[in-house]
Order: structure tokens, then sequence, then C-alpha cells
């Protein structure tokens, strides 16, 4: 059986679901850590706020492969392009220099100011709509032109609620409903997985 590889999905049209940007883990990280933040008391009358939840993850970056098959982009760049596919997570990119690009799409403009939506994707069960909150790269190898060729990428990743999402981006609803639905039948299967585990 082939190992799944998580990833981060971004699109900017969210009528389209175009997927400009597809950040395919090279290694799974070996650790995932979720905290759970409980919200602040509700005041009298409101209604209570679902808990805050937040991942951190550890990704390894290699331009070795890429080098050995003489690859052209990994040669003149090193694993640079995908060090900047994750930073572009972080950054509006309306108005800048992919829709001046000759043939790329209207649909790929974000309008200014608004970030691409962001899917976390860790297996078929745990697809959530996400912001990239904060990123730390180490840079830890160097070709002769001084391109990273060995780095890793520590993310933090909170996951947005389905009333923060655009009222227009159905796909990022649909996710955010799936995952905390799955969460919720999880839940009530652990009463026969008792047994199972000898509980």
């Amino acid at each position: 059986m082939a190992l799944t590889k998580g990833m981060l999905l971004s699109y900017s049209d969210p009528l389209l679901g175009l997927v400009p940007v597809i950040v395919s883990f090279q290694y799974n990280p070996v650790n995932v850590t979720r905290v759970l933040t409980g919200p602040a008391a509700a005041s009298a009358g409101a209604a209570a706020q679902p808990a805050r939840e937040t991942y951190a993850l550890k990704l390894e970056l290699d331009a070795t492969d890429g080098l050995e098959k003489e690859g052209a982009i990994t040669m003149a760049f090193g694993i640079g392009p995908r060090l900047a596919a994750i930073e572009m997570l972080m950054q509006p990119v309306g108005g800048q220099v992919l829709p001046r690009i000759p043939g790329a799409s209207k649909g790929t403009a974000i309008p200014a100011g608004r970030l691409p939506l962001t899917l976390f994707v860790w297996g078929p069960g745990r697809i959530t709509p996400v912001t990239l909150k904060s990123l730390t790269i180490q840079e830890t190898a160097f070709d002769s032109a001084l391109n990273p060729v060995h780095a890793t990428a520590d993310l933090g990743l909170t996951v947005l609620l389905k009333a923060e999402l655009p009222k227009d981006d159905r796909l990022a609803r649909l996710a955010a409903d799936f995952y905390q639905g799955l969460r919720e039948v999880k839940a009530v299967l652990q009463l026969p997985q008792m047994s199972e585990l000898g509980g």
C-alpha cells in the first residue's frame, strides 16, 4: 500500500475551487502536535463557542533526489521554490506578479488584502481549512550559488471555524463541516472500541 502524504493546498477562487498552490509533503512529519483551547466563558444568553484548535508540525525538505536526476528547477534553485510555495500561504498575492503572467487565468487573482484559502490535508479523515499563523525556516545546506538544498520548516496552523469562512466558499465550509462531523462520529465509536482496547 502506498504511503499517503500530507499536504497543504490553497486556492484563490472560492467558486471555482482553483488550486494554484499544492505543497505535498516530501516526507511526512514524524510528530504532529494538536492543541485545543477552550473558549472564554460565554456571557449570559450567549451561545458557547467551539474550542480553538491549532496544529504544529515540522517539515523536512531535501534536494538530493532532484539533484541526482539533474532536474532543471532543482539545479537552478535548490528547494527554494518549495519554500516559497509555503511562504505564499501567508501572503496576499492579488495584484502581484502572478496575475500579470501571460496566459494566467483571471480567476487566479486574489482580492487585495485577502489571503488564499488553505486546506490542511492529513489523510482522508482530516481535511480542514486553516490559516498558517507561524512559519520558521531553518536552511541547513546550500549549493554553490547559495540556494538552499536542505531545510526544515516549523509550521503553526490554526483551524478555521465555519463562522470564520467566506459565505461563498462552499468547498471550505464543506471541509469544516466534515472535519467536525467526523470528530463527533469517532467520539461515538470510542464506546465499542473500549472492548478492543481492553478498557
